[in-house]
This record gives structure tokens, C-alpha cells and sequence, in this order.
């Protein structure tokens, strides 16, 4: 049997918990185990919905997690402890 694919909630927790210090997107990609057309798909997604902004650093362009994000992230990861119950 095949290993059951992630649903897309427990993608975007990812993204932003690797988001959360800031990252690029290639970080991004190798952090929540995703690749480069999937992840466009989902920061796309979370600029557009103010949980990610786009931030400069030392020059290059990183992915912060907002406030927004942080209290996503948490219930995320509140609802997922729950389901696995860990």
C-alpha cells in the first residue's frame, strides 16, 4: 500500500512554521518536504490571506510568518495534537 498523501492543512502548518524564522523559499521547500510548484501554490495562498508577508533580508527575499499566521499555526497544530492524540 501506498503512504497516504498530507493533507493540505498540515502542508500550509508546515509553511508556516518554517516560515515562522524567517525562510526562503527554497527553505521552504526542503523544511515542509514539498516541492517548488506546490509551494508557490500555498504562499501564494497565505500572502493572499495575510498569514505570510514578504520580507528582505541581507539582501534577499525571505517568508515571515504574520501574527496572523502564528495564531493559525497554533490552532493548527492544537487541532492536529488532537487527531493523533499526542
Amino acid at each position: 500500500m501506498s503512504p497516504k498523501p498530507r493533507d493540505s492543512l498540515l502542508i500550509i502548518r508546515d509553511i508556516l512554521a518554517v516560515a515562522a524564522k524567517r525562510a526562503s523559499k527554497t527553505e521552504i521547500v526542503y523544511r515542509s518536504n514539498i516541492n517548488f510548484v506546490a509551494a508557490e501554490k500555498y504562499i501564494t495562498r497565505l500572502l493572499l490571506r495575510g498569514m505570510l508577508v514578504t520580507v528582505v533580508d541581507e539582501g534577499k527575499s525571505k517568508f515571515q510568518t504574520t501574527p496572523l499566521g502564528i495564531e493559525a499555526l497554533s490552532k493548527l497544530t492544537e487541532v492536529q495534537k488532537l487527531v493523533e492524540g499526542t
